[in-house]
C-alpha cells in the first residue's frame, strides 16, 4: 500500500519524505508530520481522498499538528428537534485582522482552531455500514482518545455531550469536524494537548465552534503529561486503531 500512494501521489510536493509513511496493517498507511503547513496538509488529504475512493481497501491515516491557523467550516451544529444551542456564528467580514491565516474548508462545524500542542486525527477512509460507520467512527476515535488519557490519568471525560466532542464537564478538550465525499471520509479530530498563549489570547475576541473561547481547555491544563506526549499519545492511539478497525 505504501508502493500505491509513492506512486501515485509526489509526496515531495505535500513537504513529505517516504520516511513519514508507516505501514500499520495489510490495508492501511499511517502519515505522519508534525507542524505541517495547513494548505499543504489540506491538499494532501484532497489527494488521499481521491486515492482511497479509487483503491480498494485503502485507508490513509493521518496523524500532525499545525502552525497556528484558524479554519472555518460549512456551518454550526445544527440542533435537534426541542434543543437550544445557543452558538454564536463566525462571520469572517467582521474580522478583517485575525492574527492567523484563515481557511474555508469542506468539514462541518464552524470555526475552529489548529496550533502546534495539538494532537490531529484525519482518518481518510471508505465508510461501510456493516463494518465502520461514520457515527461508529466517530464513537471510536473519541473513546480511544479517552482510554488513552485515562491511562494518563486524566479523569472523568466524555463525548455525551450535546455538542460534539470531548469534555469534562463544562470543558472542551477535544473538536470533531468531518467531511465525506463518495463515501469516503477526510478532515477530522483535534486534541489540545498542550497550552499556546498566542492562540489563547486570539481566541479571546472569536467564539470557535460557536462556543465562548474559555470552554476550551488541555490536556496539559488537566494533568501530567508523559515525555514526547504526541508520539506517545499516537503510538497508544494507533494501537487501538489496529485492533478495532479491522
Amino acid at each position: 500500500m505504501k508502493q500505491i500512494i509513492s506512486a501515485s501521489i509526489n509526496l515531495s510536493d505535500f513537504d513529505l519524505q517516504e520516511s513519514d509513511l508507516l505501514i500499520l496493517d495489510e490495508r492501511t498507511v499511517v502519515v505522519t508530520h508534525w507542524n505541517w503547513d495547513y494548505g499543504l496538509a489540506h491538499k494532501f488529504q484532497r489527494a488521499a481522498l481521491a486515492l482511497v475512493q479509487e483503491t480498494p481497501n485503502l485507508r490513509i491515516l493521518i496523524c500532525c499538528n499545525h502552525p497556528e491557523v484558524l479554519t472555518n467550516g460549512r456551518g454550526l451544529q445544527k440542533p435537534r428537534k426541542g434543543e437550544s444551542l445557543e452558538l454564536v456564528e463566525f462571520r469572517p467580514e467582521a474580522h478583517a485582522n485575525l492574527p492567523f491565516p484563515l481557511y474555508q474548508i469542506e468539514r462541518g462545524g464552524g470555526l475552529t482552531f489548529h496550533h502546534p500542542g495539538q494532537f490531529i486525527f484525519y482518518p481518510i477512509v471508505k465508510l461501510n455500514p456493516k463494518a465502520l460507520s461514520l457515527s461508529l467512527m466517530i464513537d471510536q476515535i473519541f473513546d480511544f482518545t479517552i482510554e488513552i488519557l485515562s491511562d494518563w490519568g486524566i479523569k472523568n471525560l466524555d463525548h455525551e455531550n450535546k455538542l460534539l466532542g470531548i469534555w469534562q464537564g463544562k470543558r472542551k478538550i477535544a473538536s470533531m469536524g468531518i467531511a465525506i465525499e463518495k463515501l469516503a471520509t477526510f478532515h477530522g479530530m483535534a486534541l489540545n494537548m498542550l497550552e499556546n498563549p498566542h492562540m489563547k489570547e486570539a481566541l479571546r475576541s472569536l467564539n470557535p465552534c460557536g462556543l465562548n473561547a474559555e470552554t476550551y481547555t488541555s490536556v496539559e491544563a488537566l494533568g501530567e503529561l508523559p515525555n514526547n506526549p504526541l508520539e506517545r499519545f499516537k503510538e497508544a492511539f494507533l494501537k487501538r486503531v489496529k485492533h478495532e478497525w479491522k
